[in-house]
């Protein structure tokens, strides 16, 4: 299917995209700057309270991160190519999560030593490659969510473990020094089902309360990962949408005391801006 630019975007993006056409031999890509910078105020706008991770491996383009940077985001990386490159820009390590579970250990030493000090995991031996190569660092465990007949790329089969073996991971990453510190998830990515965050964070609440209970470990970090659409040929809800009802979730579990909440945008920020340009 194909979309006529003039219809898809407003006058002022169409009339940037059309002066780069006129500029340059097609097929081409255009990311258009402005569009990402008014997309990460309307995130900031819906979610006041958290702190966004851009999901570096959406777009690691120097110009979208140097703009990201500059608005005050923080960075999700996967990977030492995109640490060497968010750090090139002058991002300091305490903006920065390694979010991959899947690591080298030798990866893990270069991401402490730069002073990198948060962690995702999701398995003991991870864990344990956590631990002799980034002491003292703080931890958070990806769960497992539902979701994935609702989103357009599911990810659970991929990443994440069981509520009880994220427990014992956490009560674990104490016995090796580690800070037991939150727990993540991810509902799939472009998740058109408002509702699947309702069921992770009842999920995560779980946790919390047992391992106050049982553990006497406090959590202080929920990372709600990614999952919001952007808008291509098919329309979806708007951000402000999905922020008034995820927020409505958070407060029904954890009241007007919410741990910290970090948010992990990567299509959602980027996906809207960039057009691939071709005559036909």
């Amino acid at each position: 299917m194909s979309i006529k630019l003039d219809e898809y975007f407003d006058r002022e993006t169409f009339s940037r995209i059309k002066a780069c056409a006129d500029q340059h031999e097609t097929p081409f890509l255009v990311v258009d700057l402005k569009t990402i910078d008014r997309a990460y105020d309307e995130l900031v706008e819906g979610f006041p309270f958290g702190k966004v991770y851009y999901a570096v491996k959406a777009n690691p383009s120097n110009e979208v991160l140097g703009l990201l940077k500059d608005k005050g985001a923080n960075f999700d990386i996967a990977s030492i190519y995109e640490l060497e490159k968010v750090m090139a820009l002058g991002v300091k390590p305490e903006q920065i999560s390694f979010g991959n579970t899947i690591k080298k250990s030798k990866h893990i030493r270069a991401f402490y030593e730069k002073g990198v000090r948060l962690y995702a995991t999701d398995s003991e031996a991870d864990l344990r490659n956590i631990a002799k190569a980034a002491p003292g660092s703080k931890i958070y465990v990806r769960i497992l969510t539902e979701g994935s007949t609702t989103a357009d790329w599911p990810l659970s089969r991929k990443f994440g473990c069981q509520t009880d073996m994220a427990m014992d991971l956490l009560v674990l990453a104490r016995e090796l020094g580690l800070e037991p510190y939150g727990i993540s998830f991810h509902v799939g990515s472009q998740q058109r089902d408002i509702g699947a965050w309702d069921a992770a964070i009842a999920k995560v609440k779980v946790i919390f309360e047992r391992l106050k209970e049982e553990d006497n470990i406090t959590l202080k970090m929920i990372n709600m990962g990614g999952g919001f659409p952007a808008n291509y040929i098919t329309k979806t809800n708007t951000l402000k949408t999905y922020a008034e009802e995820i927020t409505r979730f958070l407060q029904e579990d954890f009241g007007d005391d919410l741990p910290e909440i970090i948010l992990e945008p990567g299509r959602s920020l980027i996906g809207n801006a960039g057009v691939l340009v071709s005559e036909v």
